[in-house]
Formats: structure tokens, C-alpha cells, sequence
């Protein structure tokens, strides 16, 4: 499993992040929806897709957040890389790429990103009851009408529907951590982190 990954630190802003080591990144227009694209070479308009994935070795694959989640794709000979916030999450965004990256290689590792944890976000009832039974575990009432949501767990029962052998965490959570990383929650910033993936 030859890949790298990189990820923006403050106070550069991922979005003005144009190349890696003399690379290029490329970065999806992202809508909150599932849709998985196929990045083979640098793309005259950026794919409209939460999740991007890639077996070309001379460019990388980015998505950009500010409390979403960044899950790192590793397969064999393939990296694919997606954007879950809790829409995405939703519609299966993580599992419709791990399936994607099945049906040409095999899933070997997914990495959880720099991402809001469980203990910073929350949300209402009405996100609440959007989920399925099987994702009511990551809640967490906290008073009537207010929920915790555990984004990653949400996203590892994904992984782990998905028959993705180990997932790692980079126990990272952009508010605790919002000296280094940028958070819409905390700061109300329209600046973003890059989590991007490649090949080497």
C-alpha cells in the first residue's frame, strides 16, 4: 500500500492549495450528496462529487472541510478520498466508495480524518430522525430536542458494512483541535482544511 497524505494545517487556507510536493490536487465540487468520481488526469472541470478516487500516481485527490469528515481510501493500486458530513453520511457517501473502489480493486484501509468528534456536535432533533435505526448509537441526548452526533462512528459502520478490513483514526477533531485546523462551528470561517491522497 504505497500512498502518502497530506493535510493543511492553519493558517494556510486548503482552498488556495493548488499543488503538493510539485503535484497537482484535485478537488471535487462538493454538494452533500453521494456521487463517487473517477479522477484519471487533471480534469478541465472539477467532477461534482462527494468522493473522489484515483489509481494515477502523478496527482492527488482532495476534499476540503471545516467540522465534515475526510475519509482516506486505500485499496490495491487505488486511493480514493470523501467528503461526510452528516448529508452525506446520510446517503451512504462512504459506503458508495469503498463499493466503487470494490468493483475494480480491493479495499485494504480507511483512514478518519480531521473531522468535528462526538463530544462537539451537535444537532437537533430533526437531523435525529432522519437517520435509520442503525445509526441511532451515535446519538447522544444530551437535553430535549439536542444530540450529540458521532460523525466518525456514523461513518465506521459504513466502513465496516462495507468490508473495509482496518480502520484507523486520526483522533483529530477540528474544534479541539482549532488551533491547527479550521472549524465553521467554532470560528465561523469560510477557510478550509485540504485532506488530500495519492499514489506513490
Amino acid at each position: 500500500m504505497n500512498y502518502e497524505i497530506f493535510i493543511s494545517e492553519k493558517p494556510r487556507d486548503g482552498k488556495g492549495i493548488k499543488d503538493i510536493k510539485g503535484s497537482p490536487v484535485v478537488t471535487p465540487v462538493q454538494v452533500h450528496e453521494a456521487n463517487v468520481a473517477f479522477v484519471g488526469s487533471i480534469p478541465q472541470k472539477p467532477p461534482v462529487a462527494d468522493g473522489l478516487v484515483t489509481d494515477t500516481k502523478n496527482l492527488w485527490i482532495g476534499v476540503l472541510t471545516a467540522d465534515c469528515l475526510p475519509v482516506f481510501l486505500i485499496g490495491e493500486g487505488v486511493v480514493g478520498v470523501v467528503h461526510a458530513g452528516w448529508r452525506g453520511t446520510l446517503k451512504g457517501i462512504t459506503f458508495n466508495a469503498v463499493s466503487y473502489i470494490n468493483r475494480f480493486s480491493r479495499i485494504k484501509k480507511a483512514i478518519l480524518g480531521v473531522g468535528i468528534c462526538g463530544k462537539c456536535y451537535e444537532v437537533g432533533e430533526d437531523v435525529y430522525k432522519l437517520f435509520p435505526q442503525e445509526y441511532k448509537g451515535c446519538f447522544k441526548e444530551i437535553n430535549k430536542g439536542k444530540f450529540l452526533l458521532d460523525l466518525k462512528e456514523a461513518n465506521r459502520i459504513q466502513l465496516k458494512a462495507a468490508g473495509v478490513p482496518e480502520i484507523e483514526d486520526l483522533n483529530l477533531c477540528s474544534v479541539c483541535n482549532n488551533d491547527r485546523f479550521f472549524s465553521y462551528r467554532k470560528e465561523k470561517t469560510y477557510k478550509r482544511t485540504l485532506s488530500a491522497i495519492r499514489l506513490i
